[in-house]
């Protein structure tokens, strides 16, 4: 629990809507090659604090404000020791360090450089099967204890390149059980780009007991698309069945400049899948883009609605006019209710590279545009959504800014709170975002994971974001922490503020009343370098005190953990 140490606050609060709401497409904005595989990348780290938009203007901020109790050292036998990185007064994180008191109880899994299960209350950590970030997908098992990873091995295939498909099954503590290769594709790379010739994403539902396998292939001037139920109880891999074919853009003679000379490949981003929560609609995407004759890029939204059957077969294929509208590159897309896709996304100026804005838009089952509004925002703002499916309410969160509203997703209408820096609680608005029992999701695919700066409470009372100072430090460049806001769901009203042990840039909310809170290797939570490992720290929801804190978890990723 935060001190009444305040100094100046404020506070203000007041429902607003933002932009106009319509349907339809727009005009995609180019964007540079360089540029759309610097996103694509970025989709695979999970901390802004690395690849989020710097912010400007120090607010007044100290860190002695924040007095969550420091936890005493459980000494480990045999310490892993991190890189030095520049702090000689600072010392490597312990393994475990837990104060006196009620240890949790309970196993979670989480991937850093490695898959990972963590047992709460010895602090065993067991390193599991073989799972890489942004290509496996990695979910609770359908039944019992344990989980599932759908995970794509990349090597030779019977004496030529190609792609494995397994499903791996991997026991409560950690342990492989099974492995079955379930399909394999052939592959190569462009020596050229580097680029890949295939490209795969899925998507699970029905209780995770069904999947759909997006692919895509490419074939000389064109990508193909193509679709492939899996049976995750069956283990088993249905026949593929083809969507189209996506052509790159044409590009068009410019009198006035040189051709680009060498050869012109055709870049993907996708595929991309999303399956809606009843099971019977699937939609897939990708983006093309290549340079043109003048040395500009020039792009194209492919997208394609597909029908499934009761049992994952795949029905019928029609194209989805409403995502050709798509912000290029756009990745933060999900189901905000049983019958609304929605996406979140940044517009960017294809010259400068700067945030032009912030765009939500709605697709209907139908594959229509149902909607869309712009977030009238800084310019420097970064948007972390999250999804109640059951409420059609979609809750998103601005770090920096310390912005956190509701969205309608079938009116649009936006509710809105922003906290200044130094305050602990407040009132907040008349309640609201629906009275149904909460199903919170993120926008991705199985494979890709949120930014994780914001979680729901599974009894939905509660949301907790990860606050970060605006002006990051000189020599590590990251953002310094602000700690967890736990803010009333309904109200959108301030609870608490707790403090961070290290600098946290994810949190998840856990069963049994805790909340895990990720910290990145190399940095303390006033943002300078730190010979510190990956961290991970369990706080009691109810009133924030650190329960365990596991201090070396690697120096690759931030510790994801594993809760779908």
């Amino acid at each position: 629990m935060v001190t009444e140490r305040r100094g100046d606050q404020g506070f203000s609060m007041a429902p607003q809507r933002l932009g106009e709401t319509g349907g339809g497409p727009r005009r995609s904005r180019l964007r540079g090659i360089g540029l759309a595989a610097i996103l694509v990348s970025a989709a695979a780290i999970v901390t802004i604090a690395w690849i989020g938009p710097r912010l400007t203007d120090r607010p007044s901020f100290e860190i002695s404000f924040f007095a969550t109790p420091v936890p005493s050292v459980t000494p480990s036998p045999t310490p892993t020791v991190g890189p030095v990185l520049g702090d000689s007064l600072a010392t490597p994180l312990p393994a475990i360090t837990r104060p006196d008191g009620p240890l949790p109880t309970g196993r979670i899994a989480i991937q850093t450089d490695a898959f990972r299960v963590l047992d709460l209350a010895t602090g065993a950590v067991v390193t599991g099967p073989r799972a890489i970030y942004g290509r496996d997908a990695l979910f609770r098992a359908p039944t019992g204890d344990g989980w599932t990873c759908i995970c794509f091995d990349d090597g030779e295939l019977t004496g030529a390149t190609g792609r494995a498909m397994d499903l791996v099954e991997i026991g409560p503590t950690g342990e492989l059980t099974r492995s079955t290769t379930i399909a394999t594709f052939k592959m190569t790379t462009s020596t050229f780009t580097g680029q890949a010739d295939l490209a795969t994403d899925v998507d699970i539902f029905d209780g995770r007991h069904r999947g759909l396998l997006a692919i895509a292939t490419h074939d000389g001037k064109l990508w193909r698309f193509a679709v492939a139920p899996l049976d995750v109880d069956g283990r088993q891999l249905g026949a593929s069945v083809d969507l189209g074919n996506a052509i790159g853009p044409a590009a068009e003679p410019s009198p006035n400049t040189l051709p680009t000379p060498g050869p012109q490949d055709l870049y993907l981003d996708g595929p991309h899948v999303r399956v809606a929560p009843g099971g019977h609609v699937a939609f897939v995407w990708g983006v093309l883009q290549q340079s043109g004759t003048d040395g500009l890029p020039i792009s194209t939204i492919h997208a394609w609605r597909v029908a499934l059957g009761a049992d994952g077969s795949i029905g019928e294929v029609t194209e989805a006019p409403g995502l050709l509208s798509l912000p290029l590159f756009c990745s933060t897309i999900g189901f905000a209710s049983s019958d609304r896709l929605a996406w979140l996304c940044p517009i960017f100026d294809p010259v400068s590279g700067s945030n032009g804005g912030w765009k939500l838009g709605t697709v209907d089952l139908d594959g229509r545009a149902a909607g869309q509004t712009e977030l009238t925002v800084g310019s420097e703002s970064y948007f972390e959504p999250l999804f109640d499916r059951a409420n059609g309410q979609i809750y998103v969160w601005d770090p920096g800014q310390l912005s956190i509203a509701r969205i309608d997703a079938y009116t649009l209408v936006v509710e809105r709170a922003t906290f200044e820096p130094l305050v602990q609680s407040s009132s907040g608005l008349p309640p609201g975002g629906g009275s149904a029992p909460v199903d919170w999701h993120h926008g991705n695919s199985a494979i890709l994971y949120s930014s994780g700066l914001l979680a729901g409470a599974a009894d939905g009372g509660r949301l907790y974001a990860v606050g970060l100072d605006p002006a990051s430090t000189v020599d590590s460049g990251a953002q310094p922490s602000r700690g967890i806001f736990v803010i009333d769901r309904a109200t959108l009203a301030l609870v608490d503020r707790w403090a961070p042990a290290t600098e946290y840039v994810a949190v998840t909310a856990l069963p049994g009343g805790l909340v895990a809170a990720a910290g990145i290797p190399g940095v303390k939570e006033d943002g300078h370098f730190a010979p510190w490992e990956a961290s991970l720290t369990i706080h009691d929801a109810a009133d924030g005190r650190i329960l365990v804190r596991f201090g070396q978890l690697g120096n690759d990723l931030p510790p994801i953990v594993v809760d779908r």
